[in-house]
């Protein structure tokens, strides 16, 4: 099931007056749902989709990005989140929207492996954050999930495509 929020914000510019932001996030529901009978976890994004900068004055754009993990076995499992972050090795892909051609401008930046517990039933939140260095249409879906069970990793899928969009000013 998918959520869509409009919002309306206001943001100082340089000249001392205010600018009013329109814009729309998008959540989907996936907690309710149950995964595949390899797929030990319910896991999903969420994230500002939008975001509008001028790199000209701040050539990093950083944005937040949070990873629900839903642990939907009948037992504990150790779980190790990483973010995919090795700039030019290719996994990493940007849509552009003048060209199909593919660039690596974003990375994932701070804490980008997290090790948890995650008690039957319950969920847990990752807090990881991405950092963009020009306009784009971007899958922010880089983020590997692995259950560790019985001496062996269980891979976990998110969806295929988590899209986030960056506007130049």
């Amino acid at each position: 099931m998918g959520l869509v929020v409009f919002w309306e914000g206001s943001i100082p510019d340089s000249s001392g007056g205010s600018r009013v932001l329109h814009a729309q996030n998008h959540a989907y529901v996936e907690a309710a749902l149950r995964p595949a009978p390899s797929q030990l976890l319910c896991l999903g994004l969420s994230y500002q989709e939008c975001w509008s900068t001028d790199f000209k004055a701040t050539p990093l754009l950083s944005v937040n990005v949070t990873l629900h993990i839903t642990n939907c076995h009948d037992s504990q499992l150790e779980v190790v989140v990483t973010a995919k972050t090795t700039a030019g090795s290719g996994d990493k892909k940007t849509i552009t929207k003048s060209s199909s051609d593919t660039t690596l401008p974003f990375i994932w930046s701070g804490m980008v492996k997290h090790r948890l517990e995650l008690p039957e039933q319950t969920t847990k939140s990752v807090d990881l954050t991405a950092v963009f260095s020009q306009p784009g249409v971007y899958d922010i879906n880089q983020v590997a999930v692995v259950v560790l069970r019985n001496s062996e990793e269980v891979p976990q899928v998110l969806k295929s495509t988590s899209l986030l969009r960056v506007d130049s000013l």
